[in-house]
């Protein structure tokens, strides 16, 4: 009989690193394009503390929610909501899973170390990444914090892919607040938490029984929808403004053309998701595919303007 255990990728969310990815990219971007030059090592090591550490999140999400009970099977059945569900259906993972995230935080602190000895000036910014991300990927599930299960998850989430990630990235380039890296700081924070926001509409039933108390859920479905909709506003609002700050930013509108094309059948089904599921389902779905459009043109759009 084959072997039915989840393999590594499905257990570390392997999708979702896409979140990761989009901040490197537009980070080292604008330092190449604010410098003329790129710092191979630098990005190396933060790349190695950087996806290490969302690694760790993603299993010890998994495996507090799981411990919870607000992972289940049914939750689990979809890449854009729930976590992996792998605990659920396998309890013997535990263990196994323990030790990657563990390992995870381990790499990560082998990769602040290595940022630290390539940019000695900067090495205030990398130990707080690192002591505030290795926070973050456990208590954003685990006790005593919770940070998700008390309506604070959504602020994690936006910090620790936006404006954090972005900062790490940069000081590895050693432009960490440079006036061109400030303003793109809550663009990639945006995209994710819209990714996060429509998973959380579609669990509202399951992170209720389990007391998980977001954001979405203190809202309501109804008010939830437009406070995605603020998000996506929002998100357009700083690509735009980027678009005025860069020279040749006229290359990031055309990037937005197919995620836009998306948004009024996202916010069509979730209206027609205030009576069904099936319809809210869909509309998390396509609002999942919306995130991974955006992030997939924004990151050419800054990759395009670093190389002309």
């Amino acid at each position: 009989m084959a072997d039915e255990r989840p393999g590594i990728f499905e257990m570390i969310r392997a999708y979702g690193l896409l979140a990761m990815l989009a901040p490197l990219t537009i980070s080292t971007s604008v330092a190449v394009i604010a410098t003329g030059e790129l710092d191979p090592l630098g990005l190396f090591f933060a790349a190695v503390l950087g996806f290490s550490m969302h690694v760790s999140m993603n299993i010890y999400n998994d495996i507090y929610d799981t411990k919870q009970g607000c992972d289940t099977l049914d939750s689990g059945k979809s890449i854009f909501s729930g976590g992996s569900a792998v605990m659920v259906r396998d309890p013997g993972l535990e263990e196994r899973m323990f030790t990657i995230a563990r390992g995870g935080l381990v790499v990560g602190f082998l990769g602040a170390l290595g940022l630290i000895h390539n940019r000695p000036d900067m090495w205030p910014i990398f130990i707080f990444i690192f002591v505030t991300a290795a926070f973050l990927s456990k208590y954003y599930t685990a006790e005593p914090f919770k940070l998700a299960y008390r309506g604070l998850g959504e602020i994690a989430v936006w910090a620790g892919f936006g404006p954090f990630a972005i900062l790490l990235y940069a000081a590895a380039q050693g432009i960490p607040f440079h006036p061109l890296v400030v303003p793109i700081m809550p663009v990639t924070g945006l995209s994710t938490l819209i990714f996060a926001w429509g998973g959380e509409m579609t669990d509202m039933p399951y992170d209720e029984k389990a007391g998980k108390r977001g954001l979405v859920l203190r809202m309501g479905l109804r008010k939830s929808i437009y406070g995605l909709l603020i998000l996506h506003l929002l998100l357009i609002a700083n690509v735009l403004l980027a678009a005025y700050l860069f020279a040749g930013g006229w290359i990031l509108l055309p990037a937005l053309i197919p995620y836009l094309l998306l948004l009024p059948g996202v916010f069509t089904l979730l209206e027609k998701g205030l009576e069904s599921r099936e319809k809210l389902y869909e509309g998390t779905r396509l609002n999942f595919f919306s995130f991974v459009l955006f992030s997939v043109s924004i990151m050419a759009g800054f990759l395009a303007m670093a190389l002309l």
